[in-house]
């Protein structure tokens, strides 16, 4: 009877306890063409934890400062602002994707090349904080599957 009991809790303590984790793929920095200083980041978040995650910033040894911003449309012109956070809700996927969502990066260095990469920090409220590395990418091959 002990024994069978032993068997079934070393069983169950056995299966592996699989978290839920906060995946970010798919990152990308757009090239600068030379003498520009401002570009911006894209990426899919995909959050797999039990809670919601609020981004509210990133940086980055690769420019001065970072913010999240949106596109918005209104009365046919398009405009581009700072907005103080991004929610990604739990067991979803938010895309930071050239006409919408995407990360500012202001005060570039000069000289960005093709397939380098650069490391930027995404800051949450509610979650920690994530590091990433991304590559730089011409503005020419944004549609490409890469």
């Amino acid at each position: 009877m002990y024994k069978r009991l032993l068997v079934a809790v070393l069983a169950i303590l056995a299966v592996p306890v699989i978290a839920g984790e906060f995946v970010v793929r798919d990152a990308y920095i757009r090239g600068l063409p030379p003498g520009q200083t401002v570009t911006a980041a894209f990426m899919t978040l995909d959050n797999g934890l039990d809670s919601d995650c609020k981004l509210v910033g990133a940086s980055s040894p690769l420019a001065g400062s970072a913010e999240v911003h949106a596109h918005s449309h209104h009365g046919g012109t398009m405009s581009m602002r700072p907005v103080p956070s991004l929610l990604i809700p739990s067991g979803e996927l938010v895309r930071l994707a050239p006409g919408g969502y995407h990360l500012m990066l202001f005060g570039v260095q000069d000289g960005l090349k093709d397939g380098d990469e650069y490391s930027i920090r995404l800051l949450f409220e509610g979650c920690s904080e994530v590091e990433i590395k991304a590559p730089v990418r011409s503005v020419l091959s944004e549609g490409d599957s890469r």
